[in-house]
């Protein structure tokens, strides 16, 4: 469930950066959300998962 909530935003940010980039539009900011995504969902997981085995 996790691996989903996690990859599958990150990867429709990237498509979109990708059909941006086809069409000949700016496609960072997409690059840069897709990035920013996976780098605040990352965090948030491994905080939960030491939170957690902090109190087995």
């Amino acid at each position: 469930m996790l691996f989903v909530l996690v990859f599958a935003p990150a990867g429709g940010l990237f498509g979109k950066a990708v059909a941006e980039g086809a069409q000949a539009r700016p496609w960072w900011p997409w690059l840069v959300a897709a990035l920013a995504w996976l780098l605040v969902s990352g965090v948030i997981s491994m905080a939960v998962s030491n939170h957690a085995d902090e109190h087995r």
